[in-house]
């Protein structure tokens, strides 16, 4: 068992929270394998919170909050404390002051806890993940003078944590997703946090128009769509505020997507075909042709390198998903056979989900770049539509009507049992993830 023992402080100037790592030890027999084809579910239980001195009010809030988060995660299954023998209450948040054997006769693999002690706000909270079969802390935080409107972000912090330790990937906690909402008799353009908080809109046209197709820059800061107004598509692009927006060369604009260099690609109709071209910085004029022939192509997603672009093309007959090497400028087909469109390649260039007509509807498929091959990762019922990749290459939103409606779900590359995303009322479609820029 490799053993690690570190105090952290880390400032959190937007919110004045403090958090300071004060025990962690990673186990290689909990280490989850998330490339593989899937993974057995671990089972974790949280605990009631303790408090040394008056409990908060809130304290219960942020157990639902953490909870919320892991019920997100496809490896974690979250038990309740009635799954106990003589449930989840402990005498003390510590490995010392825990019975670990109702939990292990439970098959409990994780335990949470939660202690409150006074501070300014709310007070000094901490957090800790322990592995019940070695009885050993796995993780433990310590978020200081915290306040009711950082909650949230502690218990993102928290599951981040946990997860990137369990998994070496975190970062699907501060992703967000770019959607698109009915507005009237139009169309708008919101945003949500991955976990569905934060819910905030971004276009407001209304009756004016349609915005949709929404994709993000690689540095999270931008949003580019389509604009269907009442006789041609524009280019939209925001940056907070009101956005721009742009005439185009072509009365038809279809799914502009920015590519690593910070420029746009978009398909437009210029010489009576549609194929894909690139756009100048004044997003006004093409500065490149990135796909043409006498085929419709549309769809345009990059890698983070910018070398790979995923694309749809009729070329052989019913839409396909293709490959274009941009330094090579090699294309290869992707999916196998079918109706396929709405490609999105994973940021590490490795994968590509896209939607296929099975089933009487559409589903979800990923198609694997080095062994060439594609596998089903949805199942309905209802059709599942326009999948989009989060930042670390393994979870996949996607907008389905198994619940009535268009709603957004979000799964893995592996097919593993898909959730909904909280996006308010009415329909949610063509959710885009945000990039996640590490920051200095």
């Amino acid at each position: 068992m490799t053993s690690l023992r570190s105090l952290l402080v880390c400032a959190f100037a937007a919110l004045a929270l403090a958090a300071t790592v004060v025990d962690s030890r990673a186990q290689d027999t909990l280490a989850i394998e998330i490339q593989g084809p899937g993974q057995a579910r671990m089972n974790i239980v949280q605990s009631k919170p303790f408090a040394d001195g008056n409990m908060p009010a809130d304290a219960q809030y942020l157990n639902e909050l953490i909870r919320k988060n892991l019920a997100f995660m496809p490896f974690l299954k979250v038990m309740s404390d009635t799954d106990i023998l003589g449930g989840a209450t402990l005498p003390g948040p510590k490995a010392e002051q825990i019975d670990f054997k109702p939990f292990s006769l439970a098959k409990v693999d994780l335990l949470v806890t939660a202690v409150w002690k006074p501070g300014k706000g709310l007070g000094d909270v901490e957090l800790r993940a322990f592995e019940v079969f070695s009885q050993k802390l796995l993780l433990g935080k310590v978020y200081g003078s915290v306040t009711r409107d950082q909650l949230p972000e502690v218990a993102d912090r928290f599951c981040m944590e946990l997860m990137a330790l369990l998994t070496g990937q975190g970062t699907i906690f501060k992703a967000k997703l770019a959607f698109v909402k009915p507005s009237g008799k139009g169309k708008d353009i919101w945003m949500v946090g991955a976990m569905g908080r934060d819910l905030a809109q971004v276009t407001r046209y209304g009756d004016l128009g349609m915005a949709i197709s929404p994709a993000w820059s690689w540095d999270g800061g931008r949003i580019c769509f389509t604009l269907i107004g009442s006789t041609s598509h524009y280019l939209g692009v925001w940056s907070g505020g009101k956005a721009n927006v742009f005439t185009l060369p072509s009365s038809t604009v279809i799914s502009p997507h920015y590519m690593p260099n910070g420029t746009v690609a978009v398909a437009l109709n210029i010489r009576g075909n549609t194929d894909i071209y690139s756009l100048d910085s004044s997003f006004k004029n093409t500065a490149g042709t990135l796909v043409a022939d006498s085929s419709i192509d549309v769809s345009p997603s990059f890698d983070q390198s910018g070398n790979l672009m995923a694309f749809v093309s009729d070329r052989l007959g019913n839409p396909n998903i293709f490959i274009k090497d941009l330094s090579g400028g090699s294309v290869r087909r992707a999916s196998k056979s079918g109706y396929n469109t709405n490609p999105s390649m994973s940021p590490d260039g490795k994968y590509i989900a896209y939607s296929k007509q099975a089933g009487g509807g559409h589903r979800i498929f990923v198609y694997e770049l080095a062994t060439d091959t594609e596998k089903q990762v949805s199942f309905g019922p209802g059709s599942d539509e326009n999948p989009s990749f989060a930042p670390d290459s393994y979870f996949i939103a996607f907008s389905t009507s198994r619940s009535g409606g268009r709603k957004i779900y979000l799964t893995t590359r592996n097919g593993d049992g898909a959730v909904q995303i909280p996006t308010g009322e009415g329909d949610a479609l063509m959710p885009s993830f945000s990039p996640v820029v590490a920051k200095d």
